[in-house]
């Protein structure tokens, strides 16, 4: 699938990513308003929920401007893998892959066996229903660990960049840079000036 059309409307991407990133943010100054505060605040948390799929679209932009040399600077790239990241990170880091993923690898080799090799009524003296659980539980335990691992690594990276503070100097900096390359400017140039 081709995503280089993604590259040409990289400052819009920003700005919603950016928007999306500091939803939080703009819920808490929005909720206390009388009559705007609570329809505002259930809109911010639709938008919200769609901050994984932004989070994949600006890492598809940024991977795709970094893989086809396009004329957008390694800093905004990097801008846009870091804010994609942060908002795939923040829902991953709430639910238990490895567990789910230990569950799945069980129950796929248990039934595999059940189903394509079917056991006697007894495996060296022990009853099939205890050797089916043992095919269940050796590959789930396995598979757990491993991703529980990786599950861990995940979520302490998510802790740094996928935090309050984190999400809104990413989100106030991803708005910044996408309204200035609008405006045929670039937030990091004028910064390293």
């Amino acid at each position: 699938m081709d995503f280089s059309i993604l590259v040409d409307y990289i400052p819009y991407i920003l700005i919603v990513g950016g928007a999306i990133a500091m939803s939080w943010f703009i819920q808490k100054i929005v909720k206390p308003v009388p009559v705007v505060g609570t329809p505002a605040s259930i809109l911010i948390r639709i938008v919200a929920f769609f901050g994984l799929f932004a989070g994949i679209i600006l890492t598809i932009t940024g991977a795709t401007a970094w893989q086809t040399h396009a004329q957008v600077d390694n800093y905004t790239i990097a801008l846009l893998i870091i804010a994609g990241l942060a908002l795939i990170l923040k829902p991953i880091k709430d639910f238990p892959w490895a567990a789910l993923l230990g569950l799945i690898a069980g129950g796929l080799c248990a039934g595999a066996v059940y189903f394509f090799f079917p056991l006697p009524e007894t495996v060296f003296g022990i009853a099939a229903i205890w050797v089916y659980i043992i095919i269940f539980m050796v590959p789930a335990i396995i598979v757990y660990m491993v991703f529980k691992f990786i599950e861990d690594v995940l979520k302490l990276v998510a802790t740094l960049i996928a935090s309050k503070p984190a999400t809104f100097i990413i989100g106030c900096v991803c708005i910044s840079q996408g309204i200035l390359l609008l405006l045929n400017m670039n937030l990091f140039t004028i910064l390293t000036a």
